[in-house]
């Protein structure tokens, strides 16, 4: 929920005090380090540096109450001052000592951890100043849409380090934390929503107009006030999680399976799609904006990442633009542009829920999932050569026009309190 206005100015002063002398340090600690968190030729001045991080930190912990993250810390950092700065970093400590806010709540947490879709993506110092925002939609929706097992959080940056502040990183999980072994649970999962609106609207959109007539472009989505577009995306993020929950293979019981490649695509595809399909059938907070997001989202920014062959998110994207074209929601258009039926969309992804379904109806094994899975995914991403996951038809290809322009800005950075 929205926080008062006293809190806010409260916590937009700690996050300009936090911004000018640890976050500073930070991002001056982690030009020494390589991707995988070990510092080049350290000396005693990069031990001083690191240090004296600990120390800010540890004193702001101690200060707001959080004593077992300034202990947590303070043990991490001494351990790899132990083992030398060469040594690639252990904050498991760090990492476990972190409990998920509450709503309303501010935090902080400083650990060298895996950054994805940042400007140098590896496993360097980060240190970051958040707070949790549950968007004042989310009771009814909650009410209407149930998750038990839901463990993520809606978090609003408020000043953080390189690694999170610059760049399009949306997520913060445990096992992104520098750590030999992943946690045997996920005690929280942060989803740094108030990056979104600018994302949205830097890539997805102009991806989108490099390839359909300017009239049947999806805009529900574009021009929202940064609250109302926080709110979006963190219903977009809860129905699609939730969805993950359903049916007879649901995640937390099958994780290996879906973690597979082809079945990853299709149940990445299938939640988004059950989103889409509850906004378009009930009356839920921002249903529109939902589906013009997931829309272009999936197909017009996900495949322009310059590795896309290799990366799930961009397969799912590809594919869902193949299905389109085959159940004619995206059709030729004038000047070599294309045509997107928004209705005729909804209505392909309300037939391929039907189509998963089915299968995972039919199938009695994993393997047998995995198999038809991937048969499924190849009727629409052609096998790509060597490591690539898959390739572009030339079809597909028209999804690329804008990546050129797009590749060639600079990274977004976003400021104290920044959405």
């Amino acid at each position: 929920m929205p926080i008062t206005p006293d809190a806010e100015s409260e916590q937009l002063r700690r996050a300009h005090r936090l911004h000018a002398a640890l976050i500073a340090d930070v991002d001056r600690f982690r030009l020494r380090q390589q991707a995988d968190g070990a510092v080049t030729d350290p000396g005693p001045a990069d031990e001083k540096a690191l240090t004296g991080i600990r120390d800010l930190a540890a004193a702001w912990y101690t200060e707001h109450g959080f004593d077992a993250q300034a202990a947590a810390l303070d043990a991490d950092v001494r351990d790899w001052l132990a083992a030398g700065l060469a040594a690639v970093p252990d904050f498991t400590r760090t990492r476990d000592a972190l409990a998920a806010p509450d709503d309303g709540a501010d935090f902080l947490f400083v650990a060298p951890l895996r950054n994805t879709n940042g400007v140098d993506v590896g496993q360097r110092l980060e240190a970051w100043y958040g707070r949790r925002e549950e968007p004042d939609c989310f009771p009814e929706l909650q009410r209407d849409h149930p998750h038990p097992k839901n463990n993520s959080q809606c978090v609003r940056v408020l000043s953080g380090s390189a690694g999170i502040t610059e760049g399009n990183c949306l997520v913060f999980f445990p096992e992104n934390v520098a750590a030999p072994a992943k946690p045997p649970v996920q005690p929280y999962a942060m989803f740094l929503f108030s990056k979104f609106r600018r994302i949205h609207e830097t890539y997805a959109l102009p991806g989108a107009e490099a390839v359909l007539e300017p009239d049947s472009i999806p805009r529900a989505s574009s021009g929202m006030s940064p609250y109302d577009c926080y709110q979006a995306r963190s219903v977009w993020g809860y129905l699609h999680d939730s969805a993950h929950y359903q049916g007879p293979w649901p995640f937390d019981e099958h994780i290996s399976l879906k973690m597979n490649w082809f079945v990853g695509v299709l149940e990445e595809i299938k939640v988004d799609a059950k989103t889409v399909v509850a906004c378009a059938d009930e009356d839920i907070a921002h249903a529109e904006a939902v589906i013009d997001m997931i829309l272009l989202e999936r197909i017009f920014r996900y495949p322009l990442e310059p590795d896309a062959v290799r990366l799930f998110d961009s397969g799912t994207g590809v594919f869902l633009y193949s299905w389109f074209r085959e159940a004619g929601a995206i059709t030729g258009g004038a000047d070599g542009l294309l045509r997107l039926d928004r209705a005729a969309a909804i209505a392909a992804l309300r037939d391929y829920v039907a189509v998963i379904e089915a299968l995972e109806q039919e199938v009695s094994t994993e393997e047998e999932y995995r198999v038809r899975a991937k048969a499924l995914v190849r009727r629409h991403l052609a096998e790509g050569e060597g490591k690539d996951r898959y390739r572009f038809t030339g079809d597909q290809r028209v999804l690329l026009r804008a990546q050129p322009a797009l590749a060639a800005l600079p990274p977004l950075r976003f400021g104290i309190g920044a959405w």
